[in-house]
């Protein structure tokens, strides 16, 4: 079912915020959030198709129009306060095999409140995956992961959080 060497960008924006309503979909130079991290996958050569998972009809028509794909709303498991990154995933792996969608091969996870991104870092990280092929990431300063330093290299903090992909405010 998996193509080889497709690379989706998944985009995670759910309607839900209580920290601060909306936030997705807030103006940021001019634009929702959301799109800004529409707008910088379509940069990446590597990438074959944006993806917006949402639990929002409007969220939906907003990335759309900036150039996203999505074929389906996602679910309220998959959208509550304490869901994570794998229940997206998991939510996008059921539905795209009930509606007959090829699955990529590859994600590349771009949130939407991270919309100030470096595209060398980004390609540079692609190459190290084309060699690795193994899991990458770009880690910033303001990442909400808690990382620790092993042989050179930053590897997230899982483990004493119950293997959680990452720990919420």
């Amino acid at each position: 079912m998996n193509s080889k060497n497709k690379i989706w960008a998944i985009i995670p924006a759910r309607s839900g915020s209580k920290g601060f309503k909306d936030k997705n979909i807030q103006s940021f130079f001019g634009k929702p959030l959301l799109a800004h991290s529409i707008d910088f996958a379509k940069k990446l050569n590597f990438i074959d198709k944006i993806f917006v998972s949402t639990d929002s009809n409007h969220y939906a028509e907003l990335a759309q129009k900036f150039g996203a794909k999505v074929p389906f709303l996602r679910s309220k498991n998959s959208s509550s306060d304490l869901a994570m990154e794998e229940d997206i995933l998991e939510d996008i792996r059921i539905k795209c095999m009930k509606k007959n969608i090829e699955l990529p091969q590859s994600v590349l996870w771009l949130r939407p409140t991270h919309p100030l991104r470096c595209i060398d870092s980004f390609n540079k990280a692609y190459k190290e995956f084309l060699n690795t092929k193994s899991s990458v990431y770009v880690a910033t300063e303001v990442d909400s992961r808690i990382f620790i330093e092993d042989k050179n290299k930053y590897e997230p903090l899982v483990k004493k959080f119950k293997a959680k992909s990452m720990v919420r405010r």
